[in-house]
């Protein structure tokens, strides 16, 4: 039989080391876990702007401060956010241009038993306070005012006022210009405004009519009438002769009396009319004798500029007249040989010039003298008579020396009358080397200048067909109305104009 053998087991314990090994391993297990979760986990303070981060602002907007806020988080560990205290810097004046900061900033220390971690967060807001309104203009109208064409406009009134720099009614630029005003203001910040003003012209007063010559005109029947006519100035259009028209007329061959009515209206409608009597007298111009001597209607024909022509023609027409007259010659190589005549039937030759060119003449007081002693040598030469009598070329009023030589004529005038010499002008234009295109203009230009003086020294050009036409009309008509017909001696009346040079 076998052998058997008993045995008997014991229950055993752990070894006392045991435990506190576990105990170190789940302490060191959990040591490394919060480890772990400390290097993972991110703490964070951060800043947030209630509202923009730039602000622009116009000047008198109200600034309201919008503040910020600050919240402490971890991304493991504290998850929920934790709103942390805001301080503020920096103030904002809204009423001052400008740029302004406002600085917001937040500190805490996170307490980790052994030590403390410190964080901060700061966010800056800026603040643009501008002026970005231009000036407002105001004008005044003023009620019933208005400007008279061709006048300066008369201010109304007018203010400026800006938002920032207040009233810069001082600082306004104005311009006029065609029918406008333009305002301008600029204000401290550049900012430009422009207002305009359209000018009312407007004109309430009727033009001013001038009639030339007199009211009531007598003219001999078949003489031939040119009427003077009239001016007109407006105190807006200024001179509007050239709108003046004129109705009714004047038939010389059938003795009455006529009425002309001179009509002329401004731009705005405002009408003047005139009118002028013309009686035509049936004058028969067979057998005209000459009227006695009456010293107070004395008439001196005068002819510049020649001999030309139609000399001859004027000499023959006055030779029928028996009329004396007076001759202003000039050197013309063709026509010289009509002085002697004219000498031999009792006219006058006197001086006017050689050569009639302005600019040599009037150069020097030598020039003009080298030049009046040329003609007055050939006035000898043809007619055996020493000219004493001169008229200067364009007149002595003339302006056109004052540019060749100031003062020239002052002492040509003075000259020529130390040397035993005479001038002339004339009193009676009949502006044949003016506006006188017609011999019925020459005719009237002369009767109505006469009728105003007493002694008439009468300008015409012997050179002008049309003005040599329009002397017999003239000798009728001075020889029916009472006048006398002259030649100028250096001794008799002249006129002498006023000297402007």
């Amino acid at each position: 039989m076998g052998k058997y053998e008993s045995r008997s087991y014991a229950k055993r314990r752990a070894p006392r080391w045991v435990l506190p090994l576990v105990i170190v391993l789940v302490l060191a297990l959990a040591a490394g876990g919060m480890y772990y979760v400390w290097e993972k986990n991110e703490f964070s303070l951060v800043m947030t702007l209630n509202g923009e981060s730039e602000i622009t602002l116009e000047y008198g907007e109200k600034y309201v401060e919008q503040g910020a806020y600050a919240r402490f988080s971890g991304t493991m560990l504290l998850r929920q956010p934790r709103d942390i205290t805001v301080t503020t810097t920096g103030a904002v004046d809204d009423q001052t241009l400008g740029t302004y900061q406002v600085t917001y900033r937040s500190d805490m220390e996170l307490d980790l038993w052994v030590t403390k971690l410190p964080f901060s967060a700061t966010q800056t807001r800026t603040v643009h306070i501008v002026d970005t309104c231009p000036p407002e203009i105001t004008l005044t109208q003023l009620e019933g005012h208005y400007t008279l064409p061709g006048h300066e406009y008369q201010e109304e009134g007018f203010a400026a006022v800006d938002n920032y720099d207040g009233d810069l009614t001082e600082v306004v630029e104005r311009i006029v210009g065609d029918g406008v005003v333009v305002y301008a203001a600029t204000d401290s910040s550049g900012n430009r405004s422009e207002k305009i003003r359209d000018i009312y012209y407007f004109d309430p007063e009727a033009p001013q009519l001038t009639m030339l010559g007199v009211e009531h005109i007598t003219v001999g029947q078949g003489a031939g009438y040119l009427d003077p006519g009239c001016t007109a100035t407006d105190n807006g259009d200024g001179d509007i002769t050239s709108r003046i028209t004129v109705s009714g007329q004047v038939d010389t061959d059938v003795p009455g009396t006529y009425t002309l009515e001179y009509s002329v209206a401004d731009t705005y409608g405002n009408k003047t009319t005139a009118t002028r009597q013309i009686t035509v007298k049936k004058i028969s111009h067979a057998n005209v004798t000459k009227p006695e001597v009456n010293e107070n209607k004395i008439i001196y024909l005068t002819f510049d500029d020649g001999p030309g022509p139609h000399t001859e023609k004027l000499l023959d027409l006055l030779d029928k007249y028996d009329i004396k007259a007076t001759f202003f010659v000039i050197h013309s190589e063709d026509y010289m040989h009509l002085l002697p005549r004219m000498a031999a039937s009792g006219h006058t030759v006197a001086m006017h010039c050689y050569e009639h060119t302005y600019s040599k003449i009037y150069r020097s007081t030598e020039a003009y003298f080298e030049d009046l002693n040329k003609i007055r040598q050939e006035i000898y030469d043809y007619t055996g008579q020493t000219a004493d009598l001169l008229r200067f070329p364009g007149g002595a009023s003339n302006t056109v020396s004052r540019r060749l030589c100031p003062g020239i004529m002052t002492v040509l005038a003075r000259q020529v009358q130390e040397q035993g010499m005479q001038y002339s002008d004339w009193n009676v234009d009949s502006n044949d080397a003016g506006g006188a295109t017609t011999s019925d203009e020459v005719l009237g230009n002369v009767t109505g200048g006469i009728r105003s003086f007493k002694k008439s020294i009468v300008l015409q050009h012997d050179i002008k067909l049309f003005s040599v036409n329009a002397v017999e009309d003239i000798i009728l008509w001075g020889l029916k109305n009472g006048y006398t017909f002259r030649a100028m001696t250096a001794d008799g009346p002249v006129h002498q104009q006023r000297i402007n040079n």
